[in-house]
């Protein structure tokens, strides 16, 4: 009987020896490590850094590794595609609309949706989420939306007797009276490239025209629609009204800051400039002006945060990228402050009322917010062809009917292939 208390006592001896090197394995087992990229200015790259540091802080399974990578071109066409050809790319990443469909297909991005809750999808305007699902699903985070309006120098329109134009006829009417020698009505982009677009298609959806049909399958541009939002758009190059050479970047609000332009079509980043490098300029605001019988259309912009697909620790990427933009409204807050952008969750728009209230910032929230339609995820030929029309209506004295044309079939072309 002795003999067997002793076995016994020494068996539960071995138990509890081998809990305790398991216990000890386990915590000192290193924490997952994951790459984080994205590009960003100083400040950005300073708020980024800050929110990694703070997931780094606060559990020990999971370690952050933040980089920033150059400008958006070199990030998005060099950076990041190598990396992701070569099988060393990023587990947690920012990609754009551009590119969204092209790591869509490849396989890159992860499904989020298990993460996505019925109340955490509630919370995002609808056209945002519905700008990073694929084949049904959620393969992104949106991170924000940098909205258009048509920003004014209130003194020249003021001096001239102009209200503030609301439709295509007085936008056309006041870039008409308000060009002189030394000022041009209205500044638009002119190089061709994603930018061009994005500031022309509110013009094609206020007009109730389209590039292409719902499931991306066929080309709806070969459309009156598309073909007088074109025509109005080339009649400012045409009579002189938009500069064909700007001397400020086309997003810049220096444009009429500096006296050159009267109105200028950009994005909620000029009002972060306004306040800072501008304070004592008079700007005022308005949505879009609007075609008879037409609809308010601005256009959504933004980046997305993206996991990997093909990393080896996909469920801890997602459950950053939760945590970063998707459960706490004051880390996407100051995000959007930073970046003089909009939430896309409607409780952080709300948490930061007072904010979204300020200034010119009134007018984008009251007025122009709900009308935001995101920056499409056309494929690069598409965007070629769309800013191949635009092209030739400034500059090439085509018609919007034959330029809707040549590009309905390049881009009917790409679909079908």
């Amino acid at each position: 009987m002795r003999l067997k208390v002793i076995f016994g006592c020494f068996v539960f001896f071995l138990f509890l020896l081998g809990c305790s090197s398991s216990e000890t394995a386990e915590s000192s087992q290193d924490p997952v490590t994951l790459k984080f990229w994205d590009f960003q200015f100083d400040m950005h790259q300073e708020l980024f850094q800050d929110m990694v540091d703070e997931y780094n802080s606060i559990q020990d399974d999971v370690k952050i590794e933040y980089s920033s990578h150059g400008n958006s071109t070199d990030y998005s066409n060099q950076k990041l595609p190598v990396a992701f050809a070569n099988e060393e790319g990023p587990d947690i990443f920012l990609t754009s609309a551009g590119d969204f469909n092209k790591y869509a297909n490849a396989g890159v991005l992860a499904d989020l949706s298990p993460y996505f809750t019925d109340s955490i999808q509630n919370d995002f305007l609808p056209s945002t989420l519905e700008a990073v699902k694929y084949d049904g699903n959620i393969l992104a985070m949106p991170l924000e939306m940098e909205l258009l309006g048509l920003f004014y120098n209130q003194e020249l329109l003021e001096e001239q007797n102009i209200d503030p134009p609301g439709t295509w006829d007085e936008l056309l009417d006041a870039a008409r009276q308000l060009t002189t020698d030394e000022v041009s009505g209205l500044v638009l982009p002119t190089d061709k490239g994603p930018y061009l677009n994005f500031i022309w298609y509110p013009f094609l959806w206020q007009n109730d025209g389209n590039v292409l049909n719902d499931d991306h399958s066929a080309s709806t541009f070969d459309s009156q629609a598309a073909a007088e939002a074109l025509d109005y758009w080339g009649t400012f190059f045409e009579e002189g009204l938009a500069p064909s050479k700007l001397q400020e970047g086309a997003g810049d609000i220096d444009n009429i800051t500096n006296g050159t332009a009267a109105m200028q079509v950009t994005g909620t980043w000029a009002i972060s400039d306004l306040e800072n490098k501008f304070p004592d300029f008079n700007a005022g605001l308005v949505p879009i002006p609007i075609p008879e019988g037409g609809s308010h259309a601005t256009a959504g912009g933004g980046w997305k945060l993206a996991a990997n697909a093909n990393g080896d620790h996909v469920e801890e990427a997602a459950e950053f990228i939760m945590w970063a933009f998707g459960e706490d409204s004051a880390r996407p807050l100051k995000w959007a402050k930073m970046k003089s952008a909009y939430p896309a969750r409607r409780s952080v728009l709300e948490d930061g009322e007072e904010y979204f209230q300020s200034g010119l910032r009134e007018v984008f929230t009251n007025q122009i917010y709900d009308s935001a339609i995101p920056e499409p995820r056309f494929d690069a030929q598409v965007v070629d062809a769309v800013g191949e029309a635009l092209q030739n209506v400034m500059f090439n004295d085509v018609s919007g009917k034959e330029a809707v044309e040549a590009a309905h079939e390049k881009i009917e072309g790409v679909v079908s292939e």
